[in-house]
């Protein structure tokens, strides 16, 4: 099953030596369950197992993620 939205939602982020932020990498996921079919001395059985496809990840300067932060506040309030 091809992924059509993303369901999973991570942060990565680099610094510098100080400290610093310098950039936040938001990596947007679909985790989904998938069947596959494995042989066992038993025969062929299908299990379910977790997989997961990425979507998408989004690179931001400090800046570009506080506007997103400032964003997301919006529009929780409004809600």
């Amino acid at each position: 099953m091809k992924p059509v939205y993303a369901n999973t939602f991570g942060l990565r982020k680099v610094c510098n030596p100080e400290g610093e932020i310098m950039e936040i990498t938001l990596d947007a996921t679909y985790k989904y369950m998938e069947t596959a079919m494995t042989v066992t001395s038993k025969g062929v059985e299908t299990v379910s197992t977790p997989a997961a496809e990425q979507v998408v990840s989004i690179v931001m300067n400090r800046s570009s993620a506080l506007s997103l932060r400032a964003l997301l506040d919006k529009m929780l309030e409004e809600g």
